[in-house]
């Protein structure tokens, strides 16, 4: 048996075994675990904010005794983008008080200093460093502002009629020389060609972003917005976007992953639409931010229909896609149409980090993580260019995936470039054997980070520090164990007074009124049953009401995105008759 064919049995059976209803939920992985026995370490089953001060925990067991100390409220401060929580002690324990659910298992309710959001997050304020916008080429930035002023004005005499960009390398520390070609590629009619490839365009305009930010030049601003129309025109209507404006006629044209290239301009637009650094200046005009979700709506309405099913489960995506059928479509003769162990991982990453998890949106990110779970080479290294023509070889710390898994099958693909398809890297010529990178450990930093905390960014934890308190079993803590706190605080409202009060109503002129004030939280805001507006600053307005002659009775409710209800808040009013003044 060859080495692929082992490793192939070995997946296979994975596969087999795997269930593709993974939850990226740390709490359901040890939910399964708590089960398996009295000699198991008490964990934290769940955890809930009640209040902004108050954190309630459910173990899985039952504690004789509790120790404060050894439970600890930590914040996440690293960005998602790195898979690096950065998880720190920022929360200080006031007080800590024991109890027991019908279960017989211990709940701990600890009353902290700081408050967490009304959200049950807290609000992350990243430094604004240059040097550390993500998809920037780091290059570009150096602190030295003459230097950094001549990069940004060499950048302008490239950028191309259209707003794009080409992937120039070391000619963009140089200006234009008003003859040289601006892009290595062009349209059959001629047009030289920009792309988003190797991180070309998003990087320019990240970058002369923020040059604008610290110098103001309108300069910059223009061609900043030229970029965001470049990236505008190369969308499809469907939502994804191509590699390349105007259209190339080949591979380039359909929606491309590959490298990371469309989520890269989705995330750059996301950090446009928030305003994050260096977009946080005046370099956007207001409405662009309905303007740029617009567009982040289009992408991935694309993402979630791209998903490939096979069998009726969904797996991952390709490197390429159609722009219209959505299909996955190949690119050089090399790389066929398949499921990529690569670049559907950035695809996840977005996925989680969407503040609104819609049940197509969780299906779709679990269900590709439990792909990538169920498809890893467990103990395997890939060894890129191996003189000693392994590739594949032991080593207990790494996961491995391949580049292209067949679609149909699941097997790795390897091609040369006569377009076969094999299924052992030893079977494909040696310069592309050696000269193309066929596997990776591209999923294993994002499983570990899904297994351990979920999604963080902006997240508060409760773990398991030390081992004092007394278990009823005598097994001890789960020292080490952590869970991220859902949101569990009620929204609260408020009442702008809408006439004189009375006893408990209030008296109005006039025949109809409007009821505003504000919530705690982003929440949906309904009186009597209707829906009411609410405003980027959580004010609430209900429209105009009719009011009849007497006692109008009114019941403000709130409802925020975790589906927690607000208390019913009761207005009574009576009309006077008066049309006012």
């Amino acid at each position: 048996m060859t080495n692929q064919s082992w490793h192939y049995r070995r997946w296979l059976t994975a596969f087999c075994a795997a269930s593709l209803l993974l939850s990226a939920a740390p709490s359901a992985l040890r939910a399964e675990e708590a089960g398996q026995g009295t000699a198991e370490p008490v964990r934290i089953v769940q955890a809930k904010a009640l209040t902004p001060t108050t954190i309630q925990f459910t173990l899985s067991g039952k504690l004789n005794s509790l120790q404060p100390s050894d439970f600890e409220v930590q914040a996440a401060l690293g960005d998602w983008n790195s898979l690096n929580p950065q998880l720190t002690g920022a929360y200080t324990v006031k007080s800590a008080s024991l109890g027991t659910d019908h279960e017989g298992r211990s709940i701990v309710t600890l009353e902290t200093e700081q408050g967490l959001s009304p959200d049950a997050t807290f609000t992350r304020t990243p430094a604004e460093n240059p040097k550390s916008v993500p998809y920037l080429n780091a290059s570009y930035y150096t602190g030295d502002r003459t230097a950094d002023i001549q990069q940004a004005d060499n950048l302008l005499t490239w950028q191309m009629d259209h707003g794009g960009w080409y992937k120039m390398g070391d000619k963009y520390k140089r200006a234009w020389n008003g003859t040289e070609a601006k892009s290595d590629w062009k349209a059959p009619d001629g047009t030289e060609l920009g792309t988003i490839d190797n991180n070309a365009t998003t990087s320019e305009i990240l970058f002369l972003s923020v040059m604008y930010k610290e110098t103001g030049d309108e300069r910059y601003r223009d061609a900043v917005l030229r970029g965001f129309e470049f990236l505008e025109k190369l969308q499809y209507a469907s939502g994804g976007w191509a590699q390349v404006y105007p259209s190339r006629g080949n591979y380039s044209d359909y929606v491309t992953f590959n490298d990371n290239a469309m989520m890269r301009v989705m995330n750059v637009l996301k950090m446009a639409r928030d305003r994050q650094y260096p977009f946080n200046s005046s370099l956007l005009p207001e409405e662009s931010a309905q303007k740029l979700q617009a567009s982040l709506d289009r992408g991935l309405d694309y993402i979630l229909k791209s998903q490939i099913r096979v069998n009726g489960k969904l797996t991952a995506w390709c490197a390429q896609h159609d722009p219209l059928t959505y299909e996955a479509r190949g690119a050089r003769a090399y790389e066929h149409p398949s499921i990529s162990g690569s670049e559907s991982i950035e695809i996840i990453k977005y996925l989680m980090a969407l503040p609104e998890q819609t049940p197509e949106v969780k299906q779709a990110s679990d269900s590709a993580l439990a792909y990538f779970e169920a498809s890893k080479l467990s103990g395997i290294k890939y060894v890129s260019a191996d003189p000693n023509n392994v590739y594949f070889v032991p080593d207990p710390a790494t996961d491995t995936w391949y580049r292209f898994y067949d679609i149909a099958t699941n097997l790795p693909i390897f091609s040369g470039r006569d377009g076969v398809i094999k299924h052992n890297i030893l079977e494909i010529e040696a310069e592309r054997r050696n000269g193309y990178r066929w596997a990776g450990s591209w999923a294993q930093k994002l499983l570990a980070t899904v297994k351990s905390t979920g999604y963080y960014e902006g997240r508060v934890y409760v773990k398991i520090a030390g081992s004092a308190s007394e278990t009823a079993s005598g097994s001890g803590l789960a020292v080490g164990d952590l869970e991220r706190i859902e949101d569990a605080i009620r929204p609260s409202l408020t009442l702008a007074e809408p006439g004189r009060k009375t006893g408990n109503h209030y008296n109005v002129d006039g025949s109809s009124i409007v009821l505003k004030g504000a919530v705690s939280e982003k929440a949906a805001v309904q009186v009597n049953g209707a829906a009411a507006s609410v405003g980027k600053d959580l004010g609430y307005d209900s429209g105009e009401l009719a009011l009849q002659p007497g006692r109008n009775e009114f019941t403000v409710t709130a409802v925020d995105a975790a589906g927690n209800p607000s208390e019913p808040l009761q207005v009574n009013v009576v009309p006077t008759g008066k049309t006012g003044s």
